[in-house]
């Protein structure tokens, strides 16, 4: 398939794009050529930064980038897309020239670097009192982890702090007193705390409104994926026959529901239809599903579409998964909970702060985290920004 027009259309500077090809499609070469162009709008090559995952794609990016703008004394080359590098490569030694660039004489002028990277160059320009002396970074899981852990324990022993033991002995008693299982916890969400830490709160507390959408914005989407996958497999012949249903709840859904949050009670009244407790799609259906004996020949009906639905594990897996979207309101009980799960999890990441300070270390996250710092303090773009 010719993808040029679409090659083309990824050299606009001005608009931003997401690309998506298989391995050795050119992607790479793709990058390249973005990074070029970008490099011939700019006054200092130092104002273009590129970002990757990997010190293996940022070594390979580069030497992308430098074999191009070394490439410039030889004959222009006849295939298309070296075209295109070529001719932008050209464009980048006579800004270079112009501009007294020397990045050939100077290749670490060109800022490509992966995201961590970035963010260490970032903290290292503007750092806090606490980032004065250079840290490790804890590379491997295992030591993450355990750090992460450390931070839990060391949360619980505050359950004799005035200030701190009613939310501790709250959250405990909401676990069942299961210690292990509150490590746990606290070790995955402390492993994505750059998540939700930014966005839970609202100054030193809990921001419930930031729960609230977060919530609304996770039942959408879902809705709007079920929606998509439904209506291949859900005809208005099987609504026909939910609309006789004796639950009066599944008889209300006469077509195919939406993605709205009005239409989540009628999903969750099609998935207590189709489904049973463990999920799986019903092998029958009786007066506790809404079909009493009087409805045989209903019954009979939509038991032919159950069984033409048995193996979609797709449509099934969605519509199980209505039972485990969040509440879009919280009961004052639930408030309380998730106000403690809060304080709770403010302690732990203050602790992990603690600890890596101990340690002189820290992980990716949290060099992202104070790279953020640096940029943004909320109340004016900083200087480094």
């Amino acid at each position: 398939m010719n993808d040029q027009a679409q090659r083309d259309q990824a050299l606009d500077v001005t608009q931003s794009y997401i690309v998506q090809a298989p391995a050795g499609s050119g992607k790479t070469e793709l990058l390249t050529q973005r990074y070029l162009k970008l490099l011939t709008t700019c006054s200092e090559p130092e104002n273009i930064i590129a970002m990757t995952f990997t010190n293996k794609a940022v070594d390979e990016l580069t030497e992308r980038v430098l074999s191009a703008l070394q490439s410039i004394d030889q004959p222009r080359p006849e295939e298309i897309h070296k075209q295109v590098t070529y001719d932008l490569a050209q464009a980048v030694m006579a800004r270079s020239d112009e501009r007294n660039w020397q990045v050939l004489n100077n290749p670490k002028r060109l800022k490509i670097s992966t995201i961590d990277g970035l963010s260490s160059l970032i903290s290292s320009r503007y750092p806090s009192k606490t980032q004065l002396v250079p840290r490790q970074i804890m590379a491997a899981q295992w030591q993450r982890n355990q750090a992460y852990k450390q931070a839990a324990m060391q949360t619980l022993l505050l359950v004799d702090d005035p200030q701190h033991s009613k939310a501790i002995a709250h959250l405990l008693l909401y676990l069942d007193n299961n210690v292990e299982k509150f490590y746990r916890l606290v070790i995955h969400m402390l492993s994505k705390r750059d998540q939700w830490l930014m966005r839970l709160y609202r100054g030193e507390a809990l921001d419930a409104d930031v729960l609230k959408n977060s919530a609304q914005k996770i039942v959408i989407q879902h809705l709007s994926h079920l929606e998509q996958v439904a209506k291949l497999h859900l005809d208005q012949s099987f609504f026909e026959l939910m609309t006789s249903s004796a639950d009066s709840e599944q008889a209300q859904v006469d077509k195919l529901p939406g993605h709205q949050l009005t239409d989540l009670a009628k999903w969750q009244a099609i998935e207590s239809l189709c489904l049973n407790k463990k999920g799986l799609w019903r092998k029958k259906l009786d007066k506790n599903c809404g079909y009493p004996v009087e409805l045989k020949a209903q019954k009979n009906a939509l038991m032919e579409h159950l069984q033409v639905l048995s193996t979609q594990d797709s449509l099934r897996e969605l519509l199980h998964q209505v039972t485990q979207l969040p509440a879009l309101d919280f009961s004052k009980i639930q408030a309380d909970t998730l106000t403690v799960i809060a304080q709770v999890l403010k302690l732990c990441v203050a602790q992990l702060s603690l600890h890596f300070e101990q340690k002189q270390a820290h992980d990716f996250i949290e060099v992202a985290l104070n790279a953020n710092q640096a940029l943004d303090d909320r109340s004016s773009v900083s200087d480094i920004a």
